[in-house]
Protein backbone atom coordinates (compact mmCIF):
# COMPACT_ATOMS: atom_id res chain seq x y z
CA UNK A 1 0.00 0.00 0.00
CA UNK A 2 2.81 2.19 0.74
CA UNK A 3 4.54 1.49 -2.50
CA UNK A 4 1.18 2.05 -4.10
CA UNK A 5 0.66 5.67 -2.76
CA UNK A 6 4.22 6.45 -3.71
CA UNK A 7 3.75 5.52 -7.27
CA UNK A 8 0.12 7.58 -7.30
CA UNK A 9 2.01 10.96 -5.83
CA UNK A 10 4.97 10.38 -8.58
CA UNK A 11 2.63 10.07 -11.51
CA UNK A 12 -0.39 12.28 -10.44
CA UNK A 13 -0.57 15.47 -11.92
CA UNK A 14 0.96 18.29 -9.70
CA UNK A 15 -1.64 21.21 -9.21
CA UNK A 16 1.57 23.58 -8.01
CA UNK A 17 3.04 22.79 -11.50
CA UNK A 18 4.82 25.58 -13.09
CA UNK A 19 2.87 27.11 -16.27
CA UNK A 20 4.65 26.35 -19.53
CA UNK A 21 7.18 29.63 -20.34
CA UNK A 22 5.61 31.91 -22.92
CA UNK A 23 7.20 31.56 -26.58
CA UNK A 24 9.42 34.14 -28.05
CA UNK A 25 9.08 34.40 -31.48
CA UNK A 26 12.63 34.87 -33.50
CA UNK A 27 12.85 36.26 -36.78
CA UNK A 28 13.96 32.79 -39.00
CA UNK A 29 10.68 31.52 -36.74
CA UNK A 30 8.31 34.11 -37.70
CA UNK A 31 9.32 34.03 -41.73
CA UNK A 32 8.70 30.34 -41.56
CA UNK A 33 5.44 30.35 -39.97
CA UNK A 34 4.25 33.10 -42.44
CA UNK A 35 5.75 30.77 -45.06
CA UNK A 36 2.59 28.05 -44.01
CA UNK A 37 -0.20 30.90 -42.76
CA UNK A 38 0.56 34.05 -44.58
CA UNK A 39 -2.87 34.49 -46.55
CA UNK A 40 -1.16 36.12 -49.51
CA UNK A 41 1.29 33.07 -50.14
CA UNK A 42 -1.81 30.58 -49.53
CA UNK A 43 -3.76 32.65 -52.40
CA UNK A 44 -0.24 32.50 -54.90
CA UNK A 45 -0.20 28.55 -53.68
CA UNK A 46 -3.43 27.77 -54.71
CA UNK A 47 -3.01 29.11 -58.02
CA UNK A 48 -0.03 27.45 -58.14
CA UNK A 49 -2.61 23.80 -57.70
CA UNK A 50 -4.43 25.35 -60.12
CA UNK A 51 -1.65 25.02 -62.81
CA UNK A 52 -0.35 21.66 -61.84
CA UNK A 53 -4.21 20.54 -62.75
CA UNK A 54 -4.43 21.79 -65.70
CA UNK A 55 -0.67 20.33 -66.41
CA UNK A 56 -2.08 16.45 -65.23
CA UNK A 57 -5.17 17.72 -67.55
CA UNK A 58 -3.21 18.15 -70.48
CA UNK A 59 -0.98 15.33 -69.80
CA UNK A 60 -3.78 13.09 -69.41
CA UNK A 61 -4.74 14.22 -73.17
CA UNK A 62 -2.00 12.10 -74.59
CA UNK A 63 -3.67 8.72 -74.09
CA UNK A 64 -6.74 7.68 -74.50
CA UNK A 65 -8.42 11.53 -73.96
CA UNK A 66 -11.60 10.37 -74.90
CA UNK A 67 -13.30 7.06 -73.06
CA UNK A 68 -16.46 7.26 -71.64
CA UNK A 69 -18.73 4.76 -70.61
CA UNK A 70 -22.79 5.03 -70.56
CA UNK A 71 -25.55 2.86 -69.02
CA UNK A 72 -28.92 3.02 -69.07
CA UNK A 73 -31.85 0.86 -67.21
CA UNK A 74 -35.38 0.68 -67.06
CA UNK A 75 -39.09 -1.22 -67.58
CA UNK A 76 -39.95 -1.85 -71.36
CA UNK A 77 -43.09 -3.40 -72.41
CA UNK A 78 -42.69 -7.26 -73.40
CA UNK A 79 -43.33 -7.99 -77.13
CA UNK A 80 -42.77 -11.70 -78.33
CA UNK A 81 -42.45 -12.35 -82.05
CA UNK A 82 -40.45 -10.87 -85.11
CA UNK A 83 -41.93 -9.38 -88.62
CA UNK A 84 -43.70 -12.76 -89.43
CA UNK A 85 -45.50 -13.31 -86.33
CA UNK A 86 -46.48 -10.01 -84.65
CA UNK A 87 -47.56 -9.89 -80.87
CA UNK A 88 -50.80 -8.48 -79.98
CA UNK A 89 -50.19 -5.07 -78.99
CA UNK A 90 -53.80 -3.96 -78.22
CA UNK A 91 -54.17 -5.25 -74.93
CA UNK A 92 -52.23 -4.58 -71.81
CA UNK A 93 -48.46 -5.69 -71.97
CA UNK A 94 -46.31 -6.61 -68.82
CA UNK A 95 -43.43 -4.68 -68.34
CA UNK A 96 -39.97 -6.18 -68.02
CA UNK A 97 -36.58 -5.07 -67.30
CA UNK A 98 -34.26 -3.57 -69.98
CA UNK A 99 -30.50 -2.23 -69.74
CA UNK A 100 -28.97 -0.97 -72.72
CA UNK A 101 -24.57 0.08 -71.92
CA UNK A 102 -22.02 1.19 -74.61
CA UNK A 103 -18.60 1.99 -74.31
CA UNK A 104 -16.66 4.78 -76.49
CA UNK A 105 -12.92 5.71 -76.97
CA UNK A 106 -10.74 7.75 -79.44
CA UNK A 107 -6.78 7.85 -79.74
CA UNK A 108 -5.09 10.62 -81.11
CA UNK A 109 -2.35 9.33 -83.25
CA UNK A 110 -1.39 12.62 -85.41
CA UNK A 111 -0.08 15.41 -85.18
CA UNK A 112 1.70 14.19 -81.51
CA UNK A 113 3.75 16.96 -81.54
CA UNK A 114 0.97 19.30 -81.30
CA UNK A 115 0.11 17.10 -77.87
CA UNK A 116 3.61 17.10 -76.61
CA UNK A 117 3.42 21.06 -77.24
CA UNK A 118 0.18 21.77 -75.50
CA UNK A 119 1.73 19.43 -72.58
CA UNK A 120 5.33 21.53 -72.02
CA UNK A 121 3.46 24.81 -72.16
CA UNK A 122 1.02 23.54 -69.23
CA UNK A 123 4.61 22.25 -67.48
CA UNK A 124 6.23 26.28 -67.96
CA UNK A 125 2.60 27.57 -66.93
CA UNK A 126 2.84 25.70 -63.48
CA UNK A 127 6.77 27.25 -63.40
CA UNK A 128 5.71 30.82 -63.92
CA UNK A 129 2.81 30.51 -61.04
CA UNK A 130 5.43 28.77 -58.64
CA UNK A 131 7.65 32.06 -59.72
CA UNK A 132 5.05 34.52 -58.32
CA UNK A 133 5.01 32.17 -54.85
CA UNK A 134 8.21 32.64 -54.77
CA UNK A 135 7.88 36.60 -55.38
CA UNK A 136 5.54 36.82 -52.63
CA UNK A 137 7.39 34.79 -49.94
CA UNK A 138 10.56 37.13 -50.73
CA UNK A 139 8.22 40.14 -49.87
CA UNK A 140 6.78 38.61 -47.35
CA UNK A 141 9.85 38.11 -45.41
CA UNK A 142 10.86 41.54 -46.44
CA UNK A 143 7.51 42.38 -44.53
CA UNK A 144 8.65 40.67 -41.70
CA UNK A 145 12.19 42.06 -41.50
CA UNK A 146 11.02 45.28 -41.51
CA UNK A 147 8.35 45.42 -38.80
CA UNK A 148 10.59 43.06 -36.74
CA UNK A 149 13.68 45.60 -37.08
CA UNK A 150 10.92 48.03 -36.74
CA UNK A 151 9.49 46.47 -33.63
CA UNK A 152 13.40 46.66 -32.01
CA UNK A 153 14.04 50.40 -33.38
CA UNK A 154 10.24 51.30 -31.31
CA UNK A 155 11.51 48.96 -28.06
CA UNK A 156 15.00 51.13 -28.13
CA UNK A 157 13.64 54.47 -28.52
CA UNK A 158 11.21 53.92 -25.79
CA UNK A 159 14.23 52.42 -22.99
CA UNK A 160 16.35 55.73 -24.60
CA UNK A 161 13.36 57.73 -23.76
CA UNK A 162 12.35 56.00 -19.98
CA UNK A 163 16.10 56.65 -18.97
CA UNK A 164 16.50 59.71 -20.32
CA UNK A 165 12.91 60.68 -18.05
CA UNK A 166 14.38 58.95 -15.27
CA UNK A 167 17.94 60.77 -14.54
CA UNK A 168 16.24 64.48 -15.82
CA UNK A 169 13.98 63.65 -12.99
CA UNK A 170 16.44 62.85 -10.57
CA UNK A 171 17.83 66.14 -11.31
CA UNK A 172 15.15 67.89 -11.21
CA UNK A 173 14.79 66.82 -7.85
CA UNK A 174 18.12 67.39 -6.54
CA UNK A 175 17.63 71.08 -8.08
CA UNK A 176 14.29 71.83 -6.23
CA UNK A 177 16.40 73.03 -3.20
CA UNK A 178 19.24 74.96 -4.90
CA UNK A 179 19.18 79.05 -5.01
CA UNK A 180 20.79 80.74 -7.76
CA UNK A 181 19.69 78.96 -11.13
CA UNK A 182 18.38 81.01 -13.92
CA UNK A 183 14.48 80.74 -14.21
CA UNK A 184 15.13 79.91 -18.13
CA UNK A 185 17.19 76.53 -16.79
CA UNK A 186 14.14 75.47 -14.56
CA UNK A 187 11.80 76.06 -17.74
CA UNK A 188 14.35 74.27 -19.90
CA UNK A 189 14.60 71.44 -17.35
CA UNK A 190 10.47 71.20 -17.80
CA UNK A 191 10.09 71.57 -21.62
CA UNK A 192 12.81 68.74 -21.89
CA UNK A 193 10.60 66.68 -19.52
CA UNK A 194 7.36 67.38 -21.24
CA UNK A 195 8.70 66.38 -25.10
CA UNK A 196 10.22 63.24 -23.49
CA UNK A 197 6.52 62.49 -22.36
CA UNK A 198 5.20 63.18 -25.85
CA UNK A 199 7.64 61.27 -27.65
CA UNK A 200 7.39 57.73 -25.08
CA UNK A 201 3.27 57.91 -25.64
CA UNK A 202 4.24 58.26 -29.53
CA UNK A 203 6.70 55.54 -28.96
CA UNK A 204 4.52 53.31 -27.59
CA UNK A 205 1.71 53.76 -29.91
CA UNK A 206 4.27 52.68 -32.94
CA UNK A 207 5.31 49.98 -30.57
CA UNK A 208 2.00 48.39 -30.87
CA UNK A 209 1.31 49.07 -34.41
CA UNK A 210 4.34 47.06 -35.39
CA UNK A 211 3.65 44.46 -33.26
CA UNK A 212 0.33 43.96 -34.72
CA UNK A 213 1.83 43.84 -38.39
CA UNK A 214 4.48 42.07 -37.38
CA UNK A 215 1.65 39.48 -36.09
CA UNK A 216 -0.49 39.93 -39.54
CA UNK A 217 2.18 39.23 -41.99
CA UNK A 218 3.58 36.73 -39.95
CA UNK A 219 -0.02 34.90 -39.53
CA UNK A 220 -0.56 34.67 -36.09
CA UNK A 221 -3.78 35.53 -34.25
CA UNK A 222 -4.27 39.51 -34.20
CA UNK A 223 -5.31 39.04 -30.02
CA UNK A 224 -2.24 36.73 -29.01
CA UNK A 225 0.77 38.78 -27.28
CA UNK A 226 4.30 38.86 -29.35
CA UNK A 227 7.39 38.54 -27.64
CA UNK A 228 9.99 38.45 -29.59
CA UNK A 229 13.75 37.12 -28.84
CA UNK A 230 15.87 39.57 -29.31
CA UNK A 231 15.82 42.11 -26.65
CA UNK A 232 17.68 44.90 -28.60
CA UNK A 233 18.44 46.23 -32.25
CA UNK A 234 21.53 45.33 -33.57
CA UNK A 235 23.42 45.62 -36.70
CA UNK A 236 23.43 42.31 -38.59
CA UNK A 237 26.43 40.56 -39.81
CA UNK A 238 27.06 39.93 -43.92
CA UNK A 239 28.85 38.25 -46.43
CA UNK A 240 28.42 40.37 -49.32
CA UNK A 241 30.45 39.38 -52.58
CA UNK A 242 31.31 42.28 -55.02
CA UNK A 243 29.06 43.75 -57.15
CA UNK A 244 29.71 42.08 -60.61
CA UNK A 245 30.17 38.89 -58.54
CA UNK A 246 26.64 39.54 -56.54
CA UNK A 247 24.45 40.26 -60.23
CA UNK A 248 25.88 37.36 -61.74
CA UNK A 249 24.50 35.14 -58.87
CA UNK A 250 21.28 36.70 -58.48
CA UNK A 251 19.79 36.98 -62.12
CA UNK A 252 19.46 32.89 -62.20
CA UNK A 253 17.44 33.58 -58.37
CA UNK A 254 15.25 36.47 -59.20
CA UNK A 255 11.94 35.33 -59.22
CA UNK A 256 10.79 37.71 -62.47
CA UNK A 257 13.84 36.39 -64.06
CA UNK A 258 12.85 32.41 -63.76
CA UNK A 259 9.11 33.38 -64.50
CA UNK A 260 9.95 35.48 -67.93
CA UNK A 261 12.11 32.20 -69.18
CA UNK A 262 9.32 29.96 -67.94
CA UNK A 263 6.66 32.10 -70.30
CA UNK A 264 9.30 32.49 -73.12
CA UNK A 265 9.23 28.55 -73.26
CA UNK A 266 5.44 28.28 -72.88
CA UNK A 267 4.79 30.43 -75.41
CA UNK A 268 7.14 29.18 -77.93
CA UNK A 269 5.53 25.85 -76.96
CA UNK A 270 1.79 27.65 -77.89
CA UNK A 271 3.60 28.69 -81.47
CA UNK A 272 4.15 25.19 -81.84
CA UNK A 273 0.98 24.28 -81.18
CA UNK A 274 -1.30 26.61 -83.18
CA UNK A 275 1.65 25.41 -86.49
CA UNK A 276 0.27 22.24 -85.88
CA UNK A 277 -3.07 22.64 -85.98
CA UNK A 278 -2.88 23.34 -89.86
CA UNK A 279 -2.10 19.60 -90.26
CA UNK A 280 -4.84 16.84 -90.39
CA UNK A 281 -5.79 15.07 -87.30
CA UNK A 282 -5.76 11.17 -87.10
CA UNK A 283 -6.99 9.33 -84.73
CA UNK A 284 -8.16 5.90 -83.06
CA UNK A 285 -11.79 5.23 -82.12
CA UNK A 286 -14.58 2.74 -81.61
CA UNK A 287 -16.23 1.01 -79.10
CA UNK A 288 -18.78 -1.84 -77.42
CA UNK A 289 -22.33 -1.45 -77.44
CA UNK A 290 -24.79 -3.95 -75.23
CA UNK A 291 -28.47 -3.60 -74.60
CA UNK A 292 -30.80 -6.56 -72.95
CA UNK A 293 -34.40 -7.09 -72.15
CA UNK A 294 -35.34 -10.37 -71.63
CA UNK A 295 -39.20 -9.67 -72.20
CA UNK A 296 -39.03 -8.94 -76.03
CA UNK A 297 -37.27 -11.42 -78.39
CA UNK A 298 -34.47 -10.82 -79.88
CA UNK A 299 -34.78 -9.92 -83.43
CA UNK A 300 -31.76 -11.44 -85.82
CA UNK A 301 -32.91 -9.87 -89.20
CA UNK A 302 -30.09 -7.53 -90.04
CA UNK A 303 -32.43 -5.34 -91.74
CA UNK A 304 -34.69 -4.87 -88.61
CA UNK A 305 -33.66 -1.86 -86.02
CA UNK A 306 -34.14 -3.35 -82.58
CA UNK A 307 -32.75 -0.86 -79.79
CA UNK A 308 -33.34 -3.49 -77.14
CA UNK A 309 -31.52 -6.24 -77.46
CA UNK A 310 -28.11 -6.05 -79.65
CA UNK A 311 -24.61 -7.12 -78.65
CA UNK A 312 -21.84 -5.04 -81.45
CA UNK A 313 -18.71 -2.84 -82.07
CA UNK A 314 -15.76 -1.94 -83.71
CA UNK A 315 -12.75 -0.09 -84.35
CA UNK A 316 -12.36 2.64 -86.45
CA UNK A 317 -9.43 5.04 -88.48
CA UNK A 318 -10.93 8.85 -88.72
CA UNK A 319 -9.43 11.89 -90.15
CA UNK A 320 -9.84 15.25 -89.11
CA UNK A 321 -8.87 18.91 -91.27
CA UNK A 322 -9.44 22.05 -89.88
CA UNK A 323 -10.35 24.39 -93.51
CA UNK A 324 -10.34 27.65 -92.16
CA UNK A 325 -7.13 29.06 -93.17
CA UNK A 326 -7.54 32.01 -92.41
CA UNK A 327 -8.80 31.34 -88.24
CA UNK A 328 -5.71 29.13 -88.26
CA UNK A 329 -3.38 31.64 -89.53
CA UNK A 330 -4.89 34.30 -87.33
CA UNK A 331 -4.08 32.10 -84.32
CA UNK A 332 -0.58 31.27 -85.07
CA UNK A 333 0.33 34.85 -85.73
CA UNK A 334 -1.11 36.13 -82.58
CA UNK A 335 1.00 33.55 -80.39
CA UNK A 336 4.14 34.40 -82.39
CA UNK A 337 3.90 38.41 -81.55
CA UNK A 338 2.98 36.90 -77.46
CA UNK A 339 6.27 35.14 -78.05
CA UNK A 340 8.03 38.30 -79.15
CA UNK A 341 6.70 40.72 -77.01
CA UNK A 342 8.51 38.26 -74.25
CA UNK A 343 10.96 37.86 -76.21
CA UNK A 344 11.76 41.59 -76.00
CA UNK A 345 11.74 42.17 -72.52
CA UNK A 346 14.60 39.86 -72.01
CA UNK A 347 17.08 42.17 -72.80
CA UNK A 348 15.73 45.24 -70.84
CA UNK A 349 15.06 42.68 -68.03
CA UNK A 350 18.86 41.80 -67.75
CA UNK A 351 19.27 45.16 -67.81
CA UNK A 352 17.22 46.06 -64.94
CA UNK A 353 17.78 43.28 -62.84
CA UNK A 354 20.95 44.84 -62.93
CA UNK A 355 20.27 48.14 -61.93
CA UNK A 356 18.29 46.90 -59.19
CA UNK A 357 20.98 44.40 -57.30
CA UNK A 358 23.00 47.76 -58.50
CA UNK A 359 20.51 50.34 -56.54
CA UNK A 360 20.03 48.04 -53.45
CA UNK A 361 23.94 47.40 -53.55
CA UNK A 362 24.74 51.23 -53.36
CA UNK A 363 21.98 51.19 -50.12
CA UNK A 364 24.04 48.79 -48.31
CA UNK A 365 26.96 50.86 -48.90
CA UNK A 366 25.79 54.19 -47.67
CA UNK A 367 23.95 52.79 -44.83
CA UNK A 368 27.18 51.14 -44.04
CA UNK A 369 28.74 54.16 -44.32
CA UNK A 370 25.97 55.68 -42.30
CA UNK A 371 26.23 53.53 -39.27
CA UNK A 372 29.71 53.93 -38.63
CA UNK A 373 29.69 57.71 -39.04
CA UNK A 374 26.47 57.17 -36.27
CA UNK A 375 28.62 55.32 -34.23
CA UNK A 376 31.72 57.41 -33.57
CA UNK A 377 28.96 60.40 -33.30
CA UNK A 378 27.59 58.45 -30.65
CA UNK A 379 30.94 58.33 -28.93
CA UNK A 380 31.61 61.51 -28.90
CA UNK A 381 28.23 62.43 -27.38
CA UNK A 382 28.81 59.54 -24.64
CA UNK A 383 31.76 61.55 -23.80
CA UNK A 384 30.41 65.07 -23.92
CA UNK A 385 27.38 63.63 -21.68
CA UNK A 386 30.88 62.11 -18.94
CA UNK A 387 32.12 65.31 -19.24
CA UNK A 388 28.82 67.90 -18.37
CA UNK A 389 28.07 64.86 -15.49
CA UNK A 390 30.93 65.57 -13.66
CA UNK A 391 31.38 69.14 -14.58
CA UNK A 392 27.46 69.54 -12.58
CA UNK A 393 28.39 67.48 -9.84
CA UNK A 394 31.14 70.04 -9.07
CA UNK A 395 28.90 73.27 -10.00
CA UNK A 396 24.87 72.59 -10.08
CA UNK A 397 24.53 76.07 -12.13
CA UNK A 398 25.65 74.14 -15.25
CA UNK A 399 23.08 71.82 -14.94
CA UNK A 400 21.84 73.91 -18.51
CA UNK A 401 25.10 72.40 -20.46
CA UNK A 402 24.23 69.15 -19.10
CA UNK A 403 20.59 69.28 -20.45
CA UNK A 404 22.23 70.13 -23.67
CA UNK A 405 24.81 67.36 -23.63
CA UNK A 406 21.38 65.19 -22.61
CA UNK A 407 19.61 66.36 -26.06
CA UNK A 408 22.14 65.88 -28.20
CA UNK A 409 23.35 62.17 -26.49
CA UNK A 410 19.73 60.88 -27.13
CA UNK A 411 19.70 62.62 -30.55
CA UNK A 412 22.41 60.47 -31.44
CA UNK A 413 21.26 57.84 -30.02
CA UNK A 414 18.17 57.86 -31.57
CA UNK A 415 20.21 58.28 -34.25
CA UNK A 416 22.46 55.19 -34.47
CA UNK A 417 19.59 53.24 -33.86
CA UNK A 418 17.73 54.36 -36.71
CA UNK A 419 21.25 54.08 -38.68
CA UNK A 420 21.02 50.36 -37.06
CA UNK A 421 17.66 50.07 -38.97
CA UNK A 422 18.49 51.37 -42.10
CA UNK A 423 21.44 49.12 -41.96
CA UNK A 424 19.27 45.95 -41.55
CA UNK A 425 16.37 46.72 -44.02
CA UNK A 426 19.25 47.91 -46.55
CA UNK A 427 20.68 44.06 -46.48
CA UNK A 428 17.01 42.78 -46.10
CA UNK A 429 16.51 44.78 -49.41
CA UNK A 430 18.92 43.54 -50.70
CA UNK A 431 18.92 40.04 -50.09
CA UNK A 432 14.83 40.24 -51.28
CA UNK A 433 16.26 42.76 -55.05
CA UNK A 434 19.02 39.04 -55.19
CA UNK A 435 16.05 36.60 -55.22
CA UNK A 436 16.59 35.41 -51.66
CA UNK A 437 20.55 34.82 -51.83
CA UNK A 438 22.13 34.24 -48.00
CA UNK A 439 23.63 37.27 -47.09
CA UNK A 440 23.44 37.86 -43.37
CA UNK A 441 25.18 35.25 -41.43
CA UNK A 442 23.04 36.09 -37.78
CA UNK A 443 19.73 36.84 -39.13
Amino acid sequence: MFILIIATCLTSPSSAEAPAPEKHWTLNELIAHAQRHNAEIERWHWKVEAADARRRQARAARILPHLRIESESGLVPEAIGDVYQVADTSSFRPLGPFNRTQLEFGQPLYPLGRIRSLNEAATKGVDVERADLAQARLEIAFEIKEFYYGLLLAQDLNDLVQRLSSELNEKKHQLADEDGLSLSKHYKLELALLELAKQEREINTKIDLAGAALAWRAGLPPEAPLPIEDKWLAPIATAIPPLDELAAKAISHRPDWRKLQAGLAAKESLLHAARAAYQPQIYLGGGIRYAIAPGRTDQRNPFVKDNFNYFNGGVFLGIRQSLEWHLLSADVDKAKAEYRELKARETGAVQGIRLDIRRAYMDYRRTDQDLAGARQSRQLARQWLQEARDEYNFDPATIGDLISAFETWAQLEQNYSQAIYDFNLSVANLEKITGGLELSLND
